[in-house]
């Protein structure tokens, strides 16, 4: 037992004492190693000064590696690099330092140089790496990994600032290798390194940029696509291989730091610009939306934006942000007290064209349109306004009415949706509900379904077609023919029967004028008759005229008797004063006054008043001021009026010709909103009873109760009840409480 005791530690004994001379060595290439491989000498070497390693540093390696110490010595050679940085950290202060003291030319050329200084570190710390370890990615992935988040460690906050004013001046030249010189050659690939951790601060610029050239260069010009030109701008538009565009310049730092090449750049690239293209679209998009009432109202010159637009739109899906703009922009600048009802409509019909464009299914349409709908319906000159516009040649509506693809215009209420339709196709998830009336519609029948009925329409078309053919002369309506004949395509011809009466009376009054003027050539009238039936109600206004025009007619047609509508019409009139000749188409009216002062030539208004048996003092003042105008007549005190035979001193001159204002009058054939308020009159009595017996009611309560009472109500709407409480109530019949309720005036 002892014996194998002394022969274990004698064998252990020669063991360690054979193994010392190996430790020496070791020992010995581990001190080398750690001499030579100091970054702080490798620096000190001087600018272009390459690592070359000596045969000492060489042997001493290969003694390591078959030590198996190659790992422990890049981990001292990285602890060595980590612990150099204090050198950084000194020259980056002092930079910055100088930086922020001198002026962006200057400091650009300063924080360029801290790059390329920060560049030749990477390249010299590395060097040894490269050619120790050579072959080992691994190694070399330590060691970027050591420097970069040392290099991080020692760059304090305002070192991005810095670089990010750097960036804004590098980015001003059109190639980023024009913004160093050889003496800073490794600032671009340094630049790149740091984009990993800064990208942001490169990234903002450009948002920063494309912000600023959708403002620049697209705000306020409609006239010409711009989107395609930023995409241009870029992504660049040069051959493949070129650079060009933001995306070239960007790709070009990759090229000068050895990246790969410029294509290969680009694809790097492409999902980053992916987010570049899209805040184009979203920046565009948000300015013509805030743009979009103008470009409505610059429509058709603005196609170009709105095609733009409509590309916009589906990259970024802002659609509730357009609505709700443009909603807002109609409130403001549109639906307002002051704007005239036809600039409301003609805006409305740009509207419907232009969202057209942007969204043809019509979703964005139905949001937008609503409140312009709704504003347009409580205003009562609507109807007047858009039956005027379809036949007025040269009206956005005209030209409407007259193209080849016109189809029926049908109720609102008659529309409904077939589901048997192969085509048929669910609504967008943003239709509002009421979008089936405006899908495929046009620009008429969106009008049109402003109401509920088309016969509303008809009517005024009825009222105003009366008026253009009382004001024919020389019974010439061929162009009231070739309206009607068009109204009928969108209308149907039912619905213009009465219009159809109305032009065969002028053809009839155009015959017994002829054959009444065979009998009396000397009569000078000539006269339209009409069907009382199927024309619109007419004004009052008694005035007496000629006989003979009467027994003539009667001859003729024995089975018919004239009713004289003496207001209508015209009178061309030459009127012979003693030192001049005036010749002009005036009313029966003004041609009955002036025929009076033939007879005298001193008249009070009170007296052609009695004389003429008109109802209104004012209108018989209308006709005076008319030939006041023309120096015909001149008015003296106590409201006498005197014919001017000759316009002699300067005193009569002035007073024949001091100019009055001639008011409007009353349009004779009764417009369609009177037309409606005389219908409801019958009920009158019953809301008479209504508020004495039960005191304030609201229209509701009205409403439902002369439903149920009151003998042909039914069908009445409440639009139609309040017109005719707000006449009573300007004749002084009722009063509107607070409340909103209706009693009787006491």
């Amino acid at each position: 037992m002892e014996l194998d005791v002394l022969t274990a530690w004698h064998n252990a004994t020669e063991q360690l004492t054979a193994n010392v001379g190996q430790l020496d060595r070791v020992a010995e290439a581990w001190r080398i190693a750690c001499d030579e491989l100091d970054p702080q000498q490798l620096w000190s070497a001087g600018p272009g000064t390459r690592f070359e390693p000596s045969k000492r540093l060489i042997d001493a390696a290969h003694v390591l590696h078959d030590a198996g110490l190659t790992g422990e010595l890049l981990d001292h050679y990285l602890d060595v690099v980590r612990r150099s940085f204090d050198s950084v950290r000194a020259e980056v202060d002092d930079s910055l330092d100088r930086f922020e003291a001198s002026p962006p030319e200057d400091g650009f050329d300063i924080l360029a140089a801290l790059l390329h200084s920060i560049g030749l570190r990477i390249l010299r710390w590395q060097q040894p790496v490269s050619t120790l370890w050579a072959g080992s990615s691994s190694s070399l992935s330590a060691f970027r990994k050591t420097f970069l988040s040392s290099l991080y460690f020692v760059l304090p906050p305002r070192f991005a600032p810095a670089l990010q004013s750097f960036l804004r001046i590098l980015l001003t030249f059109e190639h980023p290798t024009q913004a160093t010189s050889d003496v800073h050659s490794r600032a671009l690939p340094t630049l790149i390194t740091l984009l990993d951790r800064y990208d942001p601060l490169l990234f903002a610029l450009i948002y920063e940029e494309i912000e600023s050239r959708v403002q620049r260069e697209c705000r306020g010009v409609y006239s010409e696509k711009k989107l395609e030109g930023l995409l241009q701008w870029l992504n660049g538009a040069g051959k493949k291989g070129e650079a060009g565009g933001v995306m070239g310049w960007v790709s070009g730092i990759y090229e000068s730091a050895g990246e790969g090449g410029n294509e290969e750049a680009r694809k790097f690239l492409k999902p980053t610009f992916s987010r570049f293209e899209y805040h184009i679209h979203k920046m565009l998009c948000q300015l013509r939306t805030s743009e979009l009432f103008d470009i409505i109202l610059a429509y058709p010159a603005s196609k170009p934006a709105l095609e733009d637009l409509k590309t916009c739109l589906y990259k970024t899906d802002q659609r509730g942000l357009l609505v709700s703009r443009l909603r807002e922009q109609v409130a403001q600048r549109l639906l307002q007290p002051g704007s005239d009802t036809k600039e409301i409509i003609t805006t409305y019909i740009a509207t419907i064209r232009c969202l057209r464009i942007v969204d043809p299914p019509g979703v964005l349409l139905s949001r937008v349109a609503d409140p312009i709908r709704k504003y347009l319906r409580a205003r009562s000159d609507t109807i007047r306004c858009i039956v005027s516009s379809l036949i007025e040649e040269g009206n956005p509506l005209f030209e409407e009415l007259v193209s080849t693809d016109a189809k029926l215009v049908s109720d609102s209420r008659d529309e409904a949706e077939s589901y048997n339709d192969p085509k048929w196709t669910p609504d967008p998830v943003d239709a509002p509900a009421d979008f089936r009336k405006s899908k495929g519609a046009d620009v008429i029948q969106l009008l049109v379904s402003i109401y509920d009925t088309k016969d509303v329409f008809v009517k005024e078309l009825q009222v105003l077609l009366a008026q253009r053919l009382l004001d024919v002369q020389d019974y010439s309506f061929e162009r009231e023919v070739k309206n009607i004949s068009t109204l009928k395509s969108r209308f149907g011809e039912q619905a213009l029967q009465g219009c159809d009466v109305m032009l065969k009376d002028l053809q009839d009054s155009q015959r017994v004028d002829e054959r009444v003027h065979e009998q009396i050539p000397s009569v000078p009238l000539h006269a339209t008759v009409v069907s009382r039936l199927f024309w619109p109600s007419f004004q009052p206004a008694p005035l007496k005229l000629p006989a003979s025009y009467d027994r003539s007619f009667a001859a003729l047609k024995g089975d018919k008797k004239l009713r004289w509508l003496p207001q209508l019409g015209s009178v061309n009139l030459t009127v012979e004063l003693k030192d001049r000749t005036i010749t002009v188409d005036a009313t029966p009216l003004q041609a009955a006054v002036l025929e009076l002062f033939d007879k005298q030539d001193t008249w009070t208004s009170d007296a052609l008043q009695t004389e003429l048996r008109v109802a209104d003092l004012g209108t018989v003042r209308n006709a005076l001021y008319y030939w006041n105008n023309l120096g015909v007549v001149a008015s003296m005190p106590d409201d006498t009026w005197r014919l001017v035979e000759e316009q002699g001193g300067e005193a009569e001159t002035t007073a024949a010709t001091v100019a009055h204002v001639v008011e409007e009058e009353e349009a004779a054939v009764q417009s369609v909103e009177s037309q409606r308020i005389e219908e409801m009159r019958v009920f009158w009595q019953y809301i008479q009873g209504m508020l004495t017996n039960l005191g304030a009611l609201p229209l509701s309560r009205i409403h439902s109760t002369l439903n149920m009472l009151a003998p042909g109500y039914k069908g009445k709407t409440t639009d139609e009840l309040t017109a005719l409480l707000e006449q009573v109530m300007a004749e002084g019949l009722v009063q509107k409480t607070a409340s909103g309720s209706w009693k009787i005036v006491k």
